[in-house]
C-alpha cells in the first residue's frame, strides 16, 4: 500500500520555479514555442515526484534530454532531473537509489556521445555530473534522517503508553492492597466481636463482671479495627504508606495471640532460631498472616483443641507456620476461605516469598509461609 503523500504548497512552488529556470533559455536560443512546453511538462512532472518517483524521473530525464539537445546543454544536470533524482533518494530505497543514479549517467552518457549537441563527458563537466549523484544522496540522507526522527517520536511514543500502563497497573495493584488490608481487619476485628459478645450474652445476668470484662473487649477490639481502617483508607487521600511504613509486625503478635485465647482458641506461639533484624514489611507480612489463619480457624474449622504458632528465624529467611487440629466445618461455609488465602498468598509474593496450605491427614489444617529476608531489607 503506498503511502499517502499529498501535493504541497512547497512542491507546486518548487514546479513553478523549475519552470522560470526555462525563460531566459528560450529568449537566448530562440526555440520558445518547444522550450515552453517542456518546461511546462517538467514542472506538472515534478508534482507527482513524491508518489511516483521513478517513473517521474524516467519521464524527466526523457524530456531533459530532447530540451539538451535544443539548448546544446549538459546533460543530465538540469534543475528538473536534479529534483526528480532528489524524490528518488528520499522516498526509494538505497538500492533503487544507487541504481537510479548510475543509470542516469548511463544515459547521459550515451546521449552526449550520440549527439553532438550534448557536451562529452570530460573533466571539464565533471562537476556538472557530481551533481547526479550528490542529488541522490541528499535525498537519501534526508529519508535516513526522517526515518531516525520518526523512530524517536514511535519510542517517545511506546514510552509515553508504557508509563501510563504502569500508572494504571499501580493504581491497581494499590487497589488490591487495599482491599487485603481491609478483608484482614475487618474479617479479623467481626469475628472476634461475634465470638466475644457470643459468650458476653451468656454471662451478662449470672457474672455481670465477666459480661463487662467481654464488653471491653469488644470495645477494644472495634477501636483497634476502626483505627487501622483509618490508617489504611488514608492511603487513598496519600496521607500515608501503610505497607512500606506499616504500624504492625512480630512485636505486636502477643497481643494477636492472647485476643485469640481471650475468644476462646488455644493458641500457642513458639520461636526457634536467632532473631536479627527483621524488615517492616516481613514483619507486617508475618503479622497479616497470622492474622488471617486465626480467623480462618474461627470461621471455618470447630473442635479445636491445639493452635501452634510457630517462627523460625535462619539468615537469609524468617518461617512462620500456624497449625491446627480441627475439623473442617460444612462446605457451605467455605466460601470466604479461599479469599483469605489467596490474600496471604499475594502478601507472600510481594516480598519474594513462597506459601503453602495443607490439610493434615489425622485433621487440621496447616498454613506455612517462608519469607527471604535479603530481598526485603531496602
Amino acid at each position: 500500500m503506498k503511502a499517502k503523500r499529498p501535493v504541497t504548497p512547497a512542491d507546486i512552488l518548487v514546479s513553478a520555479g523549475v519552470f522560470a529556470v526555462y525563460l531566459p533559455y528560450v529568449h537566448a536560443r530562440g526555440h520558445a514555442v518547444p522550450a515552453l512546453i517542456f518546461g511546462a511538462l517538467l514542472a506538472i512532472l515534478l508534482l507527482g515526484k513524491k508518489k511516483y518517483p521513478i517513473p517521474t524521473l524516467v519521464a524527466c530525464l526523457a524530456i531533459s534530454c530532447v530540451l539538451a539537445v535544443l539548448l546544446r546543454r549538459s546533460y543530465p544536470a538540469t534543475p528538473a532531473d536534479l529534483i526528480a533524482l532528489y524524490a528518488v533518494g528520499r522516498y526509494c530505497g538505497r538500492g533503487t537509489a544507487l541504481t537510479a543514479a548510475i543509470g542516469t549517467l548511463i544515459v547521459g552518457f550515451v546521449v552526449a556521445e550520440i549527439s553532438r549537441n550534448v557536451p562529452s563527458y570530460n573533466f571539464q563537466n565533471l562537476g556538472t555530473l557530481a551533481t547526479v549523484p550528490f542529488a541522490v544522496l541528499a535525498g537519501t540522507w534526508v529519508r535516513t534522517q526522517r526515518t531516525y526522527v520518526l523512530g524517536a517520536e514511535e519510542r517517545a511514543n511506546r514510552a509515553e503508553r508504557e508509563r501510563e500502563d504502569e500508572a494504571r497497573r499501580r493504581v491497581t495493584d494499590e487497589r488490591l492492597r487495599i482491599a487485603r488490608e481491609l478483608h484482614d481487619i475487618v474479617g479479623h476485628a467481626l469475628m472476634s466481636i461475634s465470638v466475644t459478645s457470643s459468650v458476653s450474652a451468656r454471662f451478662v445476668e449470672d457474672d455481670p463482671k465477666a459480661g463487662r470484662e467481654a464488653l471491653e473487649t469488644i470495645n477494644t477490639v472495634s477501636n483497634s479495627a476502626l483505627g487501622e481502617i483509618r490508617r489504611t483508607l488514608s492511603l487513598l487521600r496519600g496521607v500515608a504508606e501503610p505497607l512500606k511504613s506499616p504500624g504492625l509486625g512480630l512485636a505486636d503478635l502477643d497481643d494477636l495471640i492472647q485476643q485469640s485465647r481471650t475468644d476462646g482458641l488455644p493458641v500457642t506461639l513458639h520461636e526457634s532460631g536467632r532473631r536479627t533484624e527483621i524488615p517492616a514489611i516481613v514483619g507486617f507480612t508475618v503479622y497479616r498472616i497470622v492474622q488471617e489463619s486465626l480467623t480462618n480457624i474461627k470461621r471455618h474449622a470447630e473442635a479445636v483443641t491445639k493452635v501452634a504458632v510457630t517462627l523460625t528465624f535462619t539468615p537469609d529467611s524468617l518461617d512462620v507456620a500456624v497449625t491446627n487440629d480441627g475439623n473442617p466445618v460444612e462446605m457451605t461455609e467455605r466460601g470466604a476461605y479461599g479469599l483469605g488465602i489467596q490474600g496471604m498468598r499475594e502478601r507472600v509474593a510481594a516480598t519474594g516469598g513462597r506459601l503453602n496450605t495443607t490439610a493434615l491427614p489425622g485433621g487440621g489444617f496447616r498454613v506455612h509461609a517462608r519469607l527471604p529476608l535479603k530481598e526485603a531489607r531496602p
